[in-house]
């Protein structure tokens, strides 16, 4: 669980997590990435609030998400990690239903519905990208095992082998944004599969504001990234066509052509080590971009 300024949300969040009933038995990894408000400071109230003593701490400093949720992966034990925002609420048996599906399905990613924790009834099942290479939600609801293109970032798991095989989140990646988006593609690129069990509601509040400064050109170059790293050229001209048109494009393409040589390499590791490129990922689940 990455956090950063969740002084509101991470306990309740952690509260669900731990008051949850499951059969199977799961660790809790808190990575608080240089919060100023004093977020975490309840975990080491161990005298008073003894519930909290396994949960284990990491901090780091100024990070990014994409790296958090690496560290966090590295510190964990088990065979399946799952990576929740720091403002959700879990059900019960939502451990067992999902590696359930998962292992029912012979897949290597899974997710739950994700709904808005103030209004329950509104809920998506999982996401996909529209003509304009802008996330939608899927409103339909599937079926248990159904195969979805992208999970929801609030909540995401994957079997660790799968999570290794793929190199985990992007690591070239800045602040926030994309992250979930690539994994996602990035394991379909590497011939894994993602499903998804409907029933599995994870409450998710939904922020008008980021608690942490979050830069648009950050989101910006972390697009570029992604397509540099996994797009044929006509696919990866069509993303700069559209990221020319934001005011933040040459901050965004300054920190590209920084981490070019970078950039390069992840990218040609992928195309030797994947199975499909981008057309099948965007075929198979008709995306028109």
């Amino acid at each position: 669980m990455p956090c950063k300024n969740e002084i509101n949300n991470i306990k309740w969040t952690i509260d669900s997590i731990l008051e949850s009933k499951n059969h199977l038995k799961c660790e809790i990894i808190v990575v608080d990435d240089a919060s100023t408000d004093g977020s975490t400071e309840f975990l080491k109230s161990y005298i008073s609030e003894d519930k909290y003593r396994d949960i284990i701490l990491i901090k780091t400093n100024n990070i990014g998400l994409s790296a958090t949720k690496n560290l966090g992966a590295k510190a964990a034990k088990g065979k399946y990690l799952f990576f929740f925002d720091a403002h959700i609420k879990v059900p019960d048996m939502w451990a067992d239903d999902l590696i359930n599906t998962l292992e029912k399905g012979k897949a290597s990613l899974v997710a739950p519905c994700i709904s808005d924790i103030s209004n329950i009834s509104s809920a998506g099942y999982g996401q996909t990208w529209n003509d304009k290479f802008k996330i939608t939600w899927l409103s339909k609801k599937p079926k248990e095992g159904d195969e979805i293109p992208l999970a929801g970032g609030a909540a995401l798991g994957i079997t660790r082998e799968a999570f290794d095989r793929i190199g985990g989140f992007d690591h070239l990646f800045q602040v926030w944004g994309k992250e979930d988006e690539e994994i996602c593609l990035k394991a379909w690129l590497y011939g894994y599969r993602i499903v998804i069990n409907p029933d599995v509601i994870v409450q998710h509040l939904f922020r008008k504001k980021f608690p942490y400064k979050v830069d648009v050109a950050n989101v910006t170059y972390n697009t570029i990234c992604l397509a540099c790293s996994h797009f044929e050229i006509d696919r990866l001209k069509k993303v700069m066509d559209i990221a020319r048109r934001d005011y933040y494009f040459f901050t965004a393409a300054r920190e590209i052509n920084k981490n070019s040589g970078l950039i390069l390499s992840q990218r040609n590791k992928y195309m030797k080590e994947r199975i499909y490129d981008d057309e099948y990922f965007f075929k198979k689940f008709n995306v028109l971009f």
